[in-house]
């Protein structure tokens, strides 16, 4: 006898989960269009490159350029003259200057400090002295007496706030 009810077909196991995850590949899809709008819009772009990081450090930090005059005087020659010309390592020599001699230069600091350094050797003369000026105002003085001798004159240069 025929009926008119009709029969379902016999459930298995993956039938059954079939029915109750129906959700999960709407999930999975909604995840990949997230991930793809944050490729996207640059979210994972990553840190910047230390060159660039340094870069964009160094454009905050304070840095300024200043006047520097170095000055010797005493009598007669100055067998050998140091300078400090970029605020940190670079030097420049001059030698048989005639005294008193004078010397201005500019050095850029920042975002570090900077050094402003002198040294002369005094010939036969009695004494040789130094001085140092940063920006109009002399920050450091020195005199050294007796024949052959050697002065130093230094001053500490520190950047400007913007």
């Amino acid at each position: 006898m025929e009926s008119d009810s009709a029969v379902s077909p016999p459930t298995t196991k993956s039938g059954k989960l079939a029915e109750k995850t129906w959700w999960l590949p709407w999930l999975l899809g909604v995840a990949a269009l997230f991930v793809a709008v944050l490729v996207l819009t640059g979210a994972f772009d990553g840190d910047p490159e230390p060159e660039e990081q340094i870069r964009d450090r160094q454009a905050v930090l304070p840095k300024s350029t200043h006047t520097v005059v170095y000055e010797v005087s005493g009598v007669g020659k100055s067998p050998e003259i140091r300078y400090v010309v970029d605020g940190t390592a670079q030097t420049e020599k001059v030698e048989g200057v005639d005294l008193p001699w004078r010397k201005e230069v500019q050095i850029t600091v920042g975002p570090g400090i900077g050094i402003a350094q002198l040294l002369a050797a005094n010939a036969d003369a009695d004494s040789i002295s130094c001085s140092v000026s940063v920006d109009g105002q002399v920050v450091n003085q020195g005199v050294a007496p007796g024949q052959y001798s050697n002065v130093a004159c230094s001053a500490v240069i520190r950047p400007n706030p913007k």
